[in-house]
């Protein structure tokens, strides 16, 4: 969870409480043991369902907003 909320989350706990924590803890739940060969590190990316941000749309959108 420290790889989640310094990422992420961005130092927000109440963030990591409500989507990070809750969709793995979920996911172990449900049988997932995968976190023990490599001890959790990397293994959110696979649960994460929130969208992130995506650098390539981000520039083509202030490329048309900005020199259209």
């Amino acid at each position: 969870m420290k790889e989640q909320f310094e990422t992420v989350c961005f130092g927000d706990l109440n963030y990591l409480e409500s989507t990070c924590l809750d969709i793995f803890a979920q996911a172990i739940r449900a049988g997932y043991q995968g976190y023990r060969r490599s001890d959790g590190k990397g293994e959110f990316e696979q649960f994460d369902i929130v969208p992130r941000w995506d650098r390539e749309l981000y520039l083509e959108t202030l490329r048309e907003l900005c020199w259209s």
